[in-house]
């Protein structure tokens, strides 16, 4: 018994197959990129005014907090595109958005209320790539090594 469920249509397996790498790919960089994205402006820009974000919500000292978030968003962000040490840029990235999650949930869960709709999706989009790994097209298997 195959682990696989029957298709509907048999002949789109082969298609499936050969796709499944290249989307899990296509997440990859779209998690890394967003997050780093976010990242960037905590260290490269809007420092002062994420600082402030962070104190009025409660994390002390703030500037400190601002830079591991930055740290975190944007070098995890980078590392998880890449699929460079993709497990372990995972770990922090997966922290980073359960405290998220806590954050927003006061909101209730959907994201246009500011709820934790967002930060739960891509939690588990990187909690995936904690279990799994960068993939067939990351440089950690590249390099032919992973945590």
């Amino acid at each position: 018994m195959s682990d696989e469920s029957r298709l509907l249509i048999p002949a789109l397996g082969g298609l499936y197959r050969k796709l499944a790498p290249v989307t899990e790919t296509l997440v990859r960089l779209c998690a890394g990129l967003s997050l780093a994205a976010h990242g960037y402006p905590k260290l490269f820009g809007a420092t002062a005014a994420n600082a402030v974000f962070f104190e009025q919500a409660g994390f002390h000292p703030a500037l400190f907090w601002t830079i591991l978030t930055g740290l975190t968003e944007f070098g995890g962000g980078l590392c998880l595109a890449l699929g460079l040490l993709t497990r372990l840029a995972a770990i922090p990235a997966l922290v980073f958005l359960v405290v998220a999650i806590k954050f927003h949930a006061v909101n209730g869960f959907y994201w246009n209320n500011l709820g934790f709709e967002y930060p739960l999706f891509w939690a588990l989009v990187v909690l995936h790539f904690l279990v799994r790994g960068g993939g067939r097209f990351s440089l950690d298997r590249l390099i032919g090594r992973e945590i």
